[in-house]
């Protein structure tokens, strides 16, 4: 029980600090990543918060993976639906919260895109060591990857084109030229998956300690100690 509480609440704290990295990137102005460039002006046109139009995206990601995959597609990755309104609550929360961030140079914004990057692949590297389920995004693009017989990092990619390019043209059309896509967009695809990388063989290990060791490993552990 302890083990699938502590699992549990290391993805959502996980969920949590990625919306952490989103408004901080969003707050720097300096470009968002991918999936935002396409969630952001979307919820810029319709009126609607941002958090509420991540719910809307991610629970249709679910949708087209079900159309994809169709027997294919496991039950358990309904839950990515599920999560998505923890993640839209929030992407809410955290621009709340932060929302007292007001950079005044360029260095300045710059420092805010790339701490909003790194906390993106702390959070991101918490997740993904859990094991739940991946995030709707990311089960879009193994769903594409699988029903098309295409390496991830390919399907990624073209899910990534795709997203940034229909966020571009929206914010052209229809946003006065709000600028969506900068240089913060080009350095979160090009790091942030090798800073993940780099995260993952320092924490992988101890948060796998806390979230899975047996609860009856930790109790002889616990009374080995106190004999001694």
């Amino acid at each position: 029980m302890i083990k699938t509480f502590n699992r549990v609440a290391i993805y959502f704290l996980g969920l949590f600090l990625i919306t952490v990295g989103v408004n901080l990137s969003i707050i720097s102005n300096l470009g968002i990543s991918p999936i935002s460039a396409l969630n952001l002006p979307i919820s810029l046109v319709l009126g609607i918060d941002f958090g509420t139009m991540t719910i809307i995206a991610y629970s249709s990601f679910v949708l087209i993976q079900m159309i994809l995959l169709k027997d294919k597609f496991k039950k358990k990755n309904l839950l990515q639906a599920v999560f998505s309104f923890a993640f839209g609550y929030f992407v809410n929360l955290t621009g709340q919260m932060l929302s007292f961030i007001t950079p005044h140079s360029y260095f300045e914004q710059f420092a805010l895109m790339l701490l909003g990057v790194v906390i993106c692949a702390i959070g991101a590297s918490m997740y993904i060591v859990m094991d739940i389920v991946p995030n709707a995004p990311e089960g879009l693009n193994l769903a594409i990857s699988e029903r098309f017989r295409m390496p991830f990092s390919k399907a990624k990619t073209i899910n990534d084109v795709v997203f940034v390019l229909i966020g571009f043209l929206i914010a052209v059309f229809f946003l006065d030229g709000v600028t969506i896509v900068r240089e913060g967009t080009l350095v979160s695809a090009l790091i942030t998956g090798k800073i993940i990388g780099v995260i993952l063989k320092y924490v992988e290990a101890p948060l796998k300690a806390i979230a899975f060791k047996r609860e009856d490993e930790i109790a002889t552990k616990e009374n080995t100690e106190l004999a001694a």
